[in-house]
């Protein structure tokens, strides 16, 4: 692997040097009110040998050619709704600024349509920009339909993502759409509004603004919609009834009305479907710094959780997997209030009652290589309620001040219950095994808020600005937990446990960032900032035993209450310089970060630990334009990880006898070294797209897992001071040097004009190497993974409408304690998803998806293919209407499968899914925009 990494990076740091040439630029805006217009079509015509360049206005309504050859040209800019311009131009060694060109409205849709050959795909700096009408879906498809169509974009188990990252927000013309929810902006807009679809990375406010990268990016996809859908009513609204007793309604509409924009969406139904995004299942449940990584036991998966007090995980029970009832409501709203006003909102309620049942299967090993094997079946059921609120208020104050006020408030009810049955074995004996029953009752309130003020002088490129952020998060809730547990030593009999825990835990934050820009010359910039921040939670929780006497909760049990309280101060100062030069902009700072680390326990034992880190943070970023398509970036930043509340706290947690977990006051921060390369290349005349990844992440006092296997022979004192019997198991999380994360991705797309389609192909490789203790022995788990797909789309016409898409996962696991547990599995995913509009207004709709799962364990093995149909007519003016009756698995082999890799064990895990139906729905799509 390491000599194929250096030479794709050879490949791709030889940069030809380029001629000199003039640049061409200019902004185009409405002649009527001045407005601009972004996605303007430009082109440049040599008269000489009719060769022709060709780019788009950007946000801002400017277009810029950086390289033209001297000559003659025709310039022509044509925009949908208006009326094309046409100017001949002359480039001589000169820099040609056209100012401002005014486009006037009139013309017919039909007339713009067929003057020019549409631009599928254009690069524009480090955004990729895709040309809507270039890639035909049904008339009712969704923007989610659309975008999966668009090279380098993938959608897997309603996550998306795009140039081999998540994408984290959706803006609609520039402005959030539904706060940071992408998967509702995608499938509550139609693809018959979108004029264009922009992915890029976007910067925060700050460094927006000061035009100084401060690394803080985050994927976006945005959404310009057509001039002449950007007045009117859209949106849909379905309802359907089936066997046995299945159920959906729901529907969304948008008024949209120049600035103001008013979207309104909700649903109800009992088949899984749910319209929102996992920020609503988890709402704010999730403690600072998080609390490991999903497992259950050493503080791993989600589901019951750690029952230590620090992490309202305590009390709640596993959303993942089974089937779901969903109801929910959203609302987003944004506006421009005068010429100084922006001001943006979206509220978001959702109920879900979750059942799950669920196989695990966990596989450890020793340094004597002994494997211990760890089976559970469980029934879960949770209840989750969560409101969700979020908000955004630009105010430019005067030419030099402005003002971004983002609240934003979160509240979560939920209540769980969970039957499960565990059990520990060596071989094929049994070590040890619990029955239990756990109920839960958690609520939660998130009140978040963030300030940035503003201002430039009067000095170019000199500017201030400060950013206040806050945050409080009062959790509070009950569990019970009733459990009878057997283990293998003969001077153990069974245990029993019935118990009633109380948390009640409170954490606030609050940080100041300023920064300061001073411009050297044209081309450089100086930096500086400081930022100080405070982070305080604290943490009662209280068990009580119940007695057989008074038939109540009413022993106190001292050694599974605590009293804690975490205090995280941190101070940075920091300096850094940008260069920019046409083409090539390069960023480098450094910031030296001292952070304080308090965790006091009061109760049922002092225990005070103070920690004190020294760090310097790098941060350089490269980023040079080859050519107005090809850009190559170049990015290595230095970040810490705190520990969690839960992670520091020294008390049992208990919620599963057989895998207990305690927390390490002794813990210090992670420090991380990230490195991210990308290259893009985008061929306008083959409409074709190129894309490398390179990204790697190394982190030194990794917050790993130490794993004690339970002999309960007494050779390791942890077991022996926390009573951990035989065939119990005992995790504690530890700083261990050695992680690694490692990924490449290659995606190509581009059009197949004889099947009228087009092809993406990606090729990708991870490493994932993991340290952990197994028995205070070190192990490195090692995951490679070899990963190929492709997408066929069809780009046929409005009423013929396809997606063909595979892709396979071979991945091979190693570890270094031993070498028989080493394994190898595949992973294939094949879907294909067609809908056809017949004649007579007739539609079928299938869409078939194989799995395939190979080197599991035997019982976890499958191969199977889930298949859903339908059959419709079209009804109504314009076909808006439409009747359908549909199956979901027709050949009744739905199945959920996972596998998860650790550093101490490899888990195979099942849940139960939907299983088939049959359903009659309707539907209709409302669509009236304003003409004129």
């Amino acid at each position: 692997m390491k000599p194929i990494f250096l030479f794709l990076l050879s490949q791709f740091i030889t940069i030809a040097a380029f001629t000199q040439t003039s640049p061409v630029q200019g902004k185009i805006a409405d002649a009527t009110n001045g407005g601009i217009l972004p996605g303007a079509h430009v082109v440049l015509t040599n008269k000489s040998d009719n060769t022709t360049i060709a780019t788009i206005s950007d946000d801002k309504g400017v277009f810029r050619f950086d390289a033209v050859q001297n000559g003659t040209y025709q310039l022509s800019i044509s925009f949908i709704g208006f009326q094309e311009i046409r100017r001949e131009i002359i480039v001589n060694n000169q820099v040609i600024n056209l100012g401002t060109l005014q486009l006037r409205e009139g013309v017919e849709l039909e007339e713009v349509q067929v003057t020019e050959k549409v631009l599928p795909v254009l690069q524009m700096g480090d955004t990729t920009q895709f040309n809507a009408d270039a890639y035909k879906t049904l008339s009712d498809a969704s923007a989610e339909d659309l975008i999966e169509k668009m090279p380098t974009v993938n959608l897997e188990d309603g996550k998306i993502q795009a140039q081999g990252e998540d994408v984290k927000q959706v803006l609609v013309d520039g402005k959030p759409f539904f706060g940071s929810d992408p998967t509702a902006a995608l499938r509550n807009l139609p693809a018959e509004v979108i004029d264009k679809i922009q992915i890029f990375d976007q910067q925060s406010e700050q460094a927006q603004f000061t035009g100084f990268d401060d690394g803080e990016t985050s994927k976006t996809i945005n959404i310009i919609t057509k001039q002449t859908m950007r007045n009117g009513t859209f949106g849909k609204v379905y309802a359907g009834y089936g066997y046995e007793d299945k159920y959906q309604a729901g529907g969304n509409i948008n008024f949209f009305s120049g600035d103001q924009r008013i979207s309104i969406l909700g649903l109800s139904n009992n088949i899984n479907q749910q319209n929102f995004s996992s920020e609503d299942l988890l709402g704010v449940v999730s403690s600072s710094g998080g609390g490991g990584r999903g497992r259950r036991g050493g503080g791993r998966r989600g589901g019951r959780g750690n029952n230590n007090g620090g992490n309202a995980n305590d009390f709640l029970v596993s959303q993942q997997g089974g089937i779901t009832n969903s109801n929910a409501f959203g609302l987003n709203f944004s506006d421009k209030w005068g010429e100084k006003i922006e001001l943006s909102g979206s509220y978001f309620f959702n109920t879900s009652d979750n059942t799950t049942e669920e196989l695990v299967r966990q596989q450890f090993f020793d340094t004597e290589g002994i494997d211990e094997f760890y089976t559970e079946e469980s029934y879960t059921n949770s209840i989750n309620t969560n409101h969700r609120f979020s908000g955004r208020l630009n105010y430019e104050i005067n030419p030099n001040n402005s003002l971004i006020w983002q609240p934003t408030l979160s509240f979560q009810g939920n209540e769980g219950a969970e039957d499960l049955l565990g059990q520990t074995l060596l071989s094929d004996n049994l070590l040890s095994q619990t029955d239990l029953g756990f109920n839960a009752d958690l609520t939660a309130l998130n009140l978040g808020n963030r300030l940035l003020w503003r201002h430039k002088f009067e000095k170019r490129g000199r500017t201030f600005s400060v950013n206040l952020n806050s945050g409080y998060a009062p959790k509070k809730g009950e569990n019970f937990l009733f459990s009878e547990s057997i283990f293998s030593s003969p001077s153990t009999d069974s245990i029993f446990l019935q118990q009633k825990s109380t948390l009640d835990l409170n954490s606030w934050n609050m940080a100041v960032n300023v920064q300061y820009t001073e411009p050297l010359s044209e081309k450089g910039m100086l930096t500086f900032n400081y930022r100080t921040s405070y982070q305080q939670e604290e943490s009662d929780k209280e068990t009580l035993d119940f007695d057989e006497g008074s038939q109540d909760y009413d022993v106190f049990n001292s050694g599974l209450s605590n009293l804690f309280s975490n205090d995280y101060y941190t101070q940075q100062l920091g300096a850094g310089y940008n260069y920019r030069k046409r083409d090539l902009s390069i960023t480098t700072r450094a910031s030296v970060q001292q952070a304080n680390l308090i965790g006091e326990q009061t109760f049922p034992f002092d225990n005070t630990s103070k920690h004190t880190f020294t760090n310097i943070l790098p941060l350089f970023r490269l980023r040079y334009k080859v050519a107005q398509s090809k850009s190559f970036n170049l990015s290595y930043r230095a970040n810490t990880q705190l520990p969690s509340t839960e992670q520091l706290q020294e008390v049992l947690n208990n919620s599963n006898p057989l895998q207990l977990t305690i927390g390490n006051a002794n813990l210090v921060q992670a420090f991380q070294h990230n490195i991210n390369i990308r290259y893009s290349k985008t061929n306008t005349e083959k409409s074709s797209v190129f894309f490398v990844l390179l990204r790697g992440n190394y982190t030194n006092n990794y917050l790993g897992q130490s794993t004690y296997l339970g002999a309960g022979d007494g050779d390791f004192p942890i077991l022996n001071e926390n009573n951990v019997a035989a065939g119990a198991q005992l995790t504690q999380t530890v700083n261990i040097d050695g992680y690694w994360n490692l990924r490449s991705l290659i995606t190509y797309g581009f059009p197949l004009t004889f099947l009228k389609s087009n092809l993406n192909l990606d090729f990708s490789t991870d490493y994932l190497k993991t340290p952990g203790l197994v028995n205070e022995a070190l192990n490195y788990s090692s995951n490679t993974g070899y990963g190929v797909g492709l997408t066929l789309s069809s780009n046929i016409s409005e009423q013929l409408d396809f997606t063909i898409s595979s892709r396979s996962k071979y991945s091979t696991v190693t570890n270094s304690l031993q070498t028989q547990s080493n394994t190898n599995y595949l992973n294939q995913s094949t879907r294909l998803k067609l809908g056809w509009v017949l004649g007579n207004g007739l539609v079928f709709r299938t869409d078939l998806n194989h799995q395939l799962y190979r080197g599991l364990s035997d019982d976890f093995d499958q191969n199977y293919l889930l298949w859903n149909m339908s059959v419709g007519k079209k009804v109504f003016e314009s076909q808006r209407g439409e009747i359908a009756l549909s199956v979901f698995d027709l050949l009744k082999q739905n199945n959920s499968l996972s596998r998860n890799i650790t550093e101490t064990y490899t888990e195979d895990q099942q849940t139960n899914t939907l299983q088939q139906y049959f359903m009659l729905s309707f539907k209709y799509d409302l669509r009236k925009f304003k003409v004129g």
